[in-house]
């Protein structure tokens, strides 16, 4: 997804430097800390527990739209 202002973009590494250069991100929303842990638990059971160890799991905060949970996987070892 991208937008007309820089900073609504979430691909722009100078206004999101956590999402890195190569690398695949799963992005969703999350206000609050119960939405958190219902989409860790979630994404357990979709991804089992070995895969699901694999990600970087982090909270960025969006310009215009609050709060959004990153999984990331590097596309390249």
């Amino acid at each position: 997804m991208t937008e007309v202002k820089a900073e609504g973009n979430i691909l722009n590494s100078k206004k999101y430097p956590e999402i890195g250069d190569d690398t695949l991100n799963f992005v969703l929303p999350c206000d609050t800390e119960e939405d958190e842990k219902n989409i860790i638990s979630k994404a357990k059971l979709v991804f089992g527990e070995n895969t699901f160890n694999e990600f970087k799991i982090f909270k960025i905060k969006h310009h215009f739209n609050g709060y959004f949970l990153v999984f990331q996987l590097p596309l390249f070892d």
